[in-house]
């Protein structure tokens, strides 16, 4: 977003000081309940995924195999994922100092955010969605 208001010359100053946060977010479908089963991936699916096998292998995922109720799809309702970028007076000093986005992301993630990415994994991890979906949704980060 930051980059958009660049992008059109609006001047950082000029957003910097209006803005108190920035919140970014995207629907993902659920798991059906009436069709869910547990699934494991193989350890190159997980490393596909950004996840680490180690942690992950022995994981039951979650994914609907399609019935009445889903239409067939497995899935039935969305949930949110989210990410909030809180501009503290250090983020909007990396923003004045027009560096690149990959600083501010550096930033807040010390800062503590959480990030979308991550976001989805907990819905994964709650059994509330599929690693598949979320894979559609949200970028794949290469490891930390």
């Amino acid at each position: 977003m930051l980059g958009r208001f660049l992008n059109m010359g609006v001047e950082a100053y000029n957003f910097v000081s209006a803005l108190n946060c920035i919140l970014a977010q995207r629907l993902v479908r659920t798991v059906c309940e009436h069709c869910a089963q547990s699934v494991h991936y193989d350890d190159e699916t997980l490393r596909a995924s950004g996840l680490n096998p180690d942690e992950w292998r022995d994981f039951e995922f979650r994914e609907g195999v399609g019935c009445i109720e889903c239409g067939g799809t497995g899935y039935r309702g969305r949930t949110a994922i989210h990410e909030l970028l809180d501009l503290t007076d250090s983020i909007r000093e990396v923003i004045l100092a027009k560096k690149p986005s990959s600083e501010v992301r550096k930033q807040a993630q010390r800062e503590g955010m959480s990030f979308l990415r991550e976001s989805a994994i907990d819905r994964v991890r709650r059994g509330l969605t599929t690693l598949k979906e979320i894979n559609k949704v949200t970028f794949i980060e290469a490891s930390r």
